[in-house]
């Protein structure tokens, strides 16, 4: 139960940052802000990790899963994500994350033999439809810059299905890794590799001009301040709920961001939903409720 509690917790953590990261990520570009974000974590969670050090971690399978891990859902997932949340913006980019849910369903079952009992998948279900309700119906304002495409749809349309393939691969590689090590060491450790990673890659990529950009104080603390929210709250508690629940129900309820990231928009565009955006919202609810008393 408290895990999947981890998991809904993970997912409010992520709609706020979702939306407090737009317009960073638009200054800054993905991979830039990607990396930035990634600085704060490794400087914030060094010390437990050396405190929490064990040789296991050395280990070939286990740091070899780790790697893929970080590779797979923060190189390459999360710079997707950005891709995707700077040309469609954050409500439409929450849409495109919910598809996790039924990749990581499929793989978990495949993979690992976890396939959630009838009442998971019901609410698993549940939740993915209230979802695509939710977000596909949502009332938006023209011209708003958290809603406007800017750039190539296409692109942030493949970025955002790229998204969802990539924490579902990341999810079900970390999983087996995870029974007999310390939750937040691995997340830690994910961080590390692909920051190093990223760092490497300057040398071959374009001129990202990041240090030049890194003058404007407010977008690189706000860049830094999602990066300790998303990736060191928010991601430590779904690895702590990834490591005691099913998979495929940890990633559906972590995928009600979208859901929770509407209330956070009518806030700040001061714009009603509609109605059938709340009916969604009732659903992914019953959903989880379903989950919860199952």
């Amino acid at each position: 139960m408290i895990s999947y509690i981890f998991a809904l917790s993970a997912a409010a953590i992520w709609s706020l940052t979702g939306l407090i990261s737009t317009r960073a990520v638009r200054y800054f570009g993905s991979y830039n802000f990607n990396f930035l974000r990634l600085l704060g974590i490794i400087v914030l969670f060094t010390p437990y990790a050396y405190i929490h050090w064990s040789p296991i971690y050395f280990e070939n399978s286990i740091i070899i899963a780790i790697a893929l891990s970080s590779i797979i859902g923060i190189v390459i997932g999360d710079t997707f994500l950005y891709i995707c949340l700077k040309r469609l913006g954050p409500r439409r980019e929450a849409l495109l994350f919910s598809i996790q849910i039924p990749c990581t369903i499929l793989m978990a079952d495949i993979f690992l033999n976890a396939l959630p009992n009838f009442y998971q998948l019901l609410g698993c279900g549940l939740i993915f439809i209230g979802i695509i309700v939710a977000i596909q119906f949502n009332k938006t304002i023209k011209n708003d810059d958290l809603e406007n495409i800017q750039g190539n749809k296409l692109v942030g349309l493949y970025a955002g299905i790229g998204l969802a393939v990539c924490q579902a691969i990341g999810i079900i590689i970390m999983k087996p890794i995870l029974l007999n090590t310390d939750p937040i060491t691995i997340s830690y450790l994910r961080v590390l590799i692909a920051g190093i990673g990223m760092l490497l890659s300057f040398a071959f990529l374009p001129k990202m001009n990041l240090l030049t950009k890194m003058k404007n104080l407010k977008q690189t603390s706000i860049a830094i301040l999602c990066g300790l929210m998303g990736m060191g709250v928010g991601m430590t508690l779904f690895i702590i709920a990834l490591k005691n629940g099913n998979p495929g129900v940890v990633s559906a309820l972590s995928s009600t961001m979208p859901i929770m990231i509407i209330p956070f928009l009518w806030i700040a565009t001061k714009n009603y939903s509609g109605h059938l955006s709340v009916l969604g919202a009732l659903i992914t609810c019953i959903g989880a409720a379903i989950i919860f008393l199952s």
